[in-house]
């Protein structure tokens, strides 16, 4: 009988035998909404009442899972779900209904929230690097779990990666870790700092334990606002990475224009951007798709994003949120599905 690790370890290695047979990703990839809910919000009293988003979606066995981030009534408090679907299309939520990662005690460097969580499948573990929140910082923590749904902290149940030097760009929060692992093992993370600027950067780290992290590029960050589409970027956030062929694929998320409660057209987007080394990155010039119209399911928000590479296309799970305008807090976020099919 084949043993749920035989199982995960088949999935990984169709994955990736099959890559050599599939398109190359390249720049200028379009994709196509769905217009579709597909995590949609909990009940009142739930976890993920008032926010289902930041989805991070594996192939295990014959299914698909999605850990995601759930907020409660007062849209701050955030705990890690997972949903399960067998064809990326139906899911179901997991575990009851109850988050699978709870944020830490009173006084814990995660007390108010866990998530963004970026998990990835190696040595027999789940592996979770993740936004860990108290009541003002934020830092990124990592845990792990032999079967996706028990997850224990790791590092002594303190954070891996905290601000980076005073002066730079990270040097007040770092959060929304985005996590690969490499052929020969090593780990890398790309992930937002705030500093000076006041506003989202993408800055860069790798390790060989997922534990001690090393800052690339001098600790300055690889990914900055520039000129997308015509328009100035007003920061970057939210990405997430492949890599296929020696080439690093990115979709970051980018703010054009923002207003707090109120449709703004194309306020923001996802791009893609490309790099060899992790460091140097070159943009497309227009982005993947912007933030729908009025009355659409993402006229508010269109922002991060995770990549999965199907048989004949790839698959986009992104964050979206509409307009609530009876609510003190009109944002309201959920997860929906938008589709490159190769050959189009």
């Amino acid at each position: 009988m084949i043993g749920f690790r035989e199982i995960i370890v088949l999935s990984f290695v169709f994955m990736s035998a099959t890559l050599t047979h599939c398109e190359t990703i390249r720049h200028g990839m379009q994709f196509e909404k769905t217009h579709r809910v597909m995590l949609e919000l909990g009940g009142q009293g739930a976890f993920d009442q008032t926010q289902a988003k930041y989805p991070c979606v594996l192939r295990v066995g014959d299914q698909w899972w999605m850990w995601y981030n759930g907020r409660s009534a007062d849209s701050f408090t955030g705990q890690i779900g997972l949903a399960k679907s067998n064809d990326g299309l139906q899911w179901t939520k997991a575990n009851d209904g109850q988050p699978v990662f709870r944020h830490g005690p009173p006084n814990s460097f995660d007390s108010t929230k866990v998530d963004h969580p970026a998990v990835i499948h190696f040595d027999g573990k789940f592996h979770m690097w993740y936004t860990a929140g108290d009541a003002t910082h934020y830092k990124i923590g990592y845990a792990t779990s032999t079967n996706g749904v028990a997850w224990k902290r790791e590092n002594g149940a303190s954070p891996v990666l905290g601000p980076g030097e005073p002066g730079k760009f990270d040097d007040q929060v770092v959060l929304h870790p985005a996590v690969l692992r490499g052929e020969e093992g090593t780990l890398h993370m790309w992930y937002n700092g705030v500093g000076p600027q006041e506003s989202f950067r993408v800055g860069y780290a790798t390790s060989r334990d997922g534990i001690h992290w090393r800052r690339q590029n001098d600790g300055d960050p690889v990914l900055t606002p520039g000129e997308v589409d015509g328009r100035m970027e007003q920061y970057v956030f939210n990405v997430m990475v492949l890599l296929e062929h020696s080439t690093f694929h990115m979709w970051y998320s980018s703010m054009f224009e923002e207003k707090y409660g109120q449709f703004a057209p194309k306020s923001s987007g996802i791009v893609y951007a490309q790099s060899k080394d992790g460091v140097h990155w070159t943009k497309d010039a227009q982005p993947v798709f912007y933030t729908g119209p009025r009355g659409s399911l993402d006229e508010y928000g269109a922002f991060a994003c995770y990549v999965v590479r199907r048989k004949d296309a790839l698959w986009m799970y992104y964050s979206c949120s509409h307009l609530v305008e009876t609510n003190s807090d009109p944002r309201r976020f959920r997860t929906s599905l938008a589709i490159h099919r190769f050959g189009e």
